[in-house]
């Protein structure tokens, strides 16, 4: 038997095991979406979910694809990326979902849940005290700096595609969010902000910063995207992954430290999440990393 015949005779080593089965299970979590989502949007005239379900359909079959292809293959190479890049053009059909498909929205047990829990205040309750303008600017830059917390580590690892330590780490991102979306569907909330308009002002005491992030968030905003925090988790994710990764990491795990600890901060300081959807995300993250750490170390990734 050929060198090439053993190794593809050879079973797959367990990162290449518990990708597979993660990005599985996650094509199928988004099938799920996009057909309940894609339901309720075509029932409507909102032209932008409309669009959203074409190509988010797009995306996933050229994911799917890429799930079939052999492994080690050029094609598998590219999974990691397709089926993130599925996951955020079908998000948006959370608010046809919701729209459609959930009466009873979870936001008064939580808000109940997290005063209980932060001492007759809820978390974003308590923030009260330190709104500033300066504050709320500074940490609405941190807000929306997610999108690139999220999408240049993407870019970096959808470039070094073939290598262990992007496996690595879109197996930790298809996990987060594969968890991270079902906790949407099991516990739909809107957020203090949208669901409690008399208890909690909005936006912010803010600048040009604030409003301007007041009218992307508004533009996206889906109703059920609350618990557990994904801006807090995927957040802490990638800083974990890179922490976790040695020296190598150290400059990225440096400047992402002040980055991560503001969008976490407001999350609740913007009146986005509860305590409790900060505390879902981070410990969401916290075994997601226990995972990926456990078989970046069996496979000498790391």
């Amino acid at each position: 038997m050929t060198r090439t015949e053993n190794a593809l005779a050879a079973p797959p080593d367990r990162l290449t095991r518990w990708a597979a089965v993660v990005a599985g299970l996650f094509a199928a979590e988004l099938a799920l979406i996009w057909l309940f989502g894609s339901i309720t949007a075509w029932q409507g005239d909102d032209a932008m979910l409309q669009a959203c379900s074409v190509i988010g359909l797009l995306a996933w079959c050229a994911a799917l694809l890429c799930l079939r292809a052999p492994p080690g293959s050029r094609w598998a190479a590219w999974r990691g990326v397709l089926l993130f890049a599925a996951s955020w053009l079908i998000f948006p059909l959370f608010k046809a979902i919701r729209a459609g498909w959930i009466a009873h929205p979870a936001d008064a047990p939580l808000l109940a849940l997290d005063r209980a829990l932060w001492g007759g205040l809820s978390l974003p309750e308590h923030a009260f005290a330190l709104e500033r303008l300066w504050l709320s600017e500074v940490l609405s830059a941190g807000y929306f700096a997610f999108f690139f917390v999220v999408l240049v580590p993407v870019i970096w690892f959808a470039i070094k595609r073939q290598q262990r330590e992007a496996l690595a780490f879109f197996l930790g991102l298809h996990l987060i969010y594969l968890i991270g979306f079902v906790g949407y569907v099991l516990v739909p909330a809107g957020g203090p902000y949208m669901a409690f308009p008399e208890i909690f002002p909005y936006p912010a005491e803010g600048g040009a910063m604030t409003h301007f992030l007041t009218g992307l968030v508004a533009q996206g905003i889906t109703g059920m995207d609350v618990f557990p925090s994904l801006h807090s988790g995927v957040t802490v994710y990638v800083w974990g992954f890179f922490l976790l990764g040695g020296r190598r990491y150290r400059a990225a795990t440096i400047a992402l430290t002040p980055v991560m600890l503001s969008i976490v901060t407001a999350t609740v300081y913007l009146r986005y999440h509860y305590g409790i959807d900060l505390l879902a995300g981070i410990a969401l993250a916290l075994g997601v990393l226990w995972v990926v750490q456990s078989c970046r170390k069996r496979e000498g990734v790391c």
